[in-house]
């Protein structure tokens, strides 16, 4: 076993170097323009301060490239870059980066588009991959597959959505959740008791979740939520953010059943002639221990996500009662659903486990 993880880790650092250099040497496979930075000169650095006492730095870059694919490759250009030190809007480019070009064909000059990011993408997901294999081995595998399908059915249910306007948003998404639970588990358990189990209760407890919440917004009116302050304000924005909340109840809620079915099988192979009661009570238990952890990563999460938007909207003069009105209320409304779907997970992964888990009797 210990030589096995050795040669995958070999290969996986093998086929790390090999995808990072292949793409880092792939510029003739792109029609835009690409360029390698040869030298940066800083011209002209300028302090700004706006209204609200920010401060921020301007900087001026005299940017020489060489051309690494088109008619006018091995070609140099001298180009100017503005950006600011927040990086907010702009980029700052290094000597050695590769960078697309794009045409202006008003002022017929050349433009400095973006960097061009294959190259860590590739080793990112190359090292995440070797990773998993070398750590899981064959669960690693099921596992990477199970991704890789997910993300084709992700891709062809938006295709769907954006074929039919986006008027089964809802039902497809929800129908996604339940393909996409049935590929996962079945990939990374296989077709067995626990699988039936981990997909009873997820399904089971996700659209419990969602029944529950659309009643609760509906009696509520939907006071204090602010749909149109979601990301580029997509319409209908209640439908949108249950789809959203389908998907993000699901990995949660799928997570906890897959842990307590796990402890509640390997329970009853430690544990020969254990009731069926007794294994209920173990799954509450086991339940209670992951609710709060798992209702706090969550809340992390979103936090994280809404962390510089808040803080963009404070620097700007805004209160903390307005600022959190306008960007946590929609997050913080998917976490209350999701610990709602998270709870609810508990009784019945429970109820499903104590009477499907196998037991050996002697």
């Amino acid at each position: 076993m210990k030589h096995k993880r050795l040669w995958l880790a070999l290969g996986g650092l093998l086929i790390c170097m090999i995808g990072v250099l292949a793409t880092y040497h792939d510029a003739t496979r792109y029609k835009q323009p690409l360029i390698q930075v040869t030298a940066v000169k800083t011209i002209q650095k300028t302090k700004t301060t706006d209204d609200y006492q920010n401060q921020d730095t301007e900087v001026q870059q005299k940017v020489t490239g060489r051309f690494l694919n088109t008619k006018r490759k091995g070609q140099t250009i001298q180009l100017q870059n503005t950006y600011s030190k927040s990086l907010a809007d702009s980029y700052r480019y290094y000597r050695g980066q590769q960078v697309f070009l794009h045409h202006d064909q008003d002022r017929h000059q050349w433009l400095l588009n973006e960097p061009k990011r294959d190259t860590v993408l590739v080793a990112v997901i190359l090292g995440t991959f070797s990773l998993l294999l070398v750590m899981m081995l064959k669960r690693g595998l099921m596992t990477i597959l199970s991704v890789v399908v997910n993300l084709v059915f992700f891709i062809i249910a938006l295709h769907f959505n954006a074929a039919t306007g986006g008027r089964w948003l809802l039902p497809l998404m929800c129908g996604l959740a339940v393909v996409l639970t049935g590929l996962t588990l079945l990939l990374v358990l296989g077709p067995n008791r626990q699988m039936l189990v981990s997909f009873g209760a997820t399904i089971g407890a996700t659209f419990l979740a969602l029944l529950l919440s659309v009643i609760l917004l509906k009696i509520s009116g939907d006071q204090g939520l602010h749909y149109e302050t979601m990301d580029y304000e997509l319409q209908p924005y209640k439908t949108v953010f249950l789809a959203e909340v389908v998907l993000g109840i699901l990995g949660a809620v799928m997570d906890e059943a897959t842990d307590i079915s796990s402890s509640l099988q390997q329970l009853a192979f430690e544990q020969p002639n254990v009731t069926r009661r007794q294994l209920f009570n173990s799954g509450l238990a086991i339940g209670r221990e992951i609710i709060g952890p798992l209702v706090n990563v969550l809340f992390f999460i979103v936090m994280a996500e809404a962390f510089p938007i808040i803080l963009l909207y404070l620097r700007n003069g805004n209160t903390i009662a307005y600022t959190l009105s306008r960007t946590m209320t929609l997050g913080f409304t998917q976490t209350v659903i999701s610990a709602i779907g998270i709870t609810l997970a508990v009784p019945v992964t429970s109820l499903l486990a104590s009477q499907l888990v196998e037991v050996r009797r002697l």
